[in-house]
């Protein structure tokens, strides 16, 4: 079963995306700040990375985490998401290695 890592300070956006990702057979793991991504990354060691830009009450904000990631292991795919995209957000998204 393929893993899920979902980063999001919003609980309610974390329930929803792990629900409608359960139905489809997918296992799947919160994480709400960066503190507790960083954590999580390297302990389920995830198939795939669903992370939001714009974290309230965290240390690194969505980017800083995904360079971090990037530097743990490059290989795992890295979705970016915002309620608050801006066209120089996805490229500098796309250019630390998200998709």
């Amino acid at each position: 079963m393929h893993k899920v890592l979902i980063i999001d300070d919003e609980k309610d956006i974390c329930f929803l995306i792990s629900e409608i990702l359960k139905d489809e057979n997918y296992n799947t793991s919160i994480a709400l700040n960066s503190d507790e991504a960083i954590s999580k990354f390297k302990e389920i060691k995830p198939d795939l990375v669903i992370l939001d830009v714009w974290l309230s009450n965290s240390k690194l904000d969505g980017i800083e985490i995904l360079k971090e990631f990037k530097s743990i292991n490059s290989n795992i795919p890295i979705i970016i998401i915002s309620g608050h995209g801006t066209v120089d957000l996805a490229v500098k998204s796309i250019k630390n290695g998200a998709y």
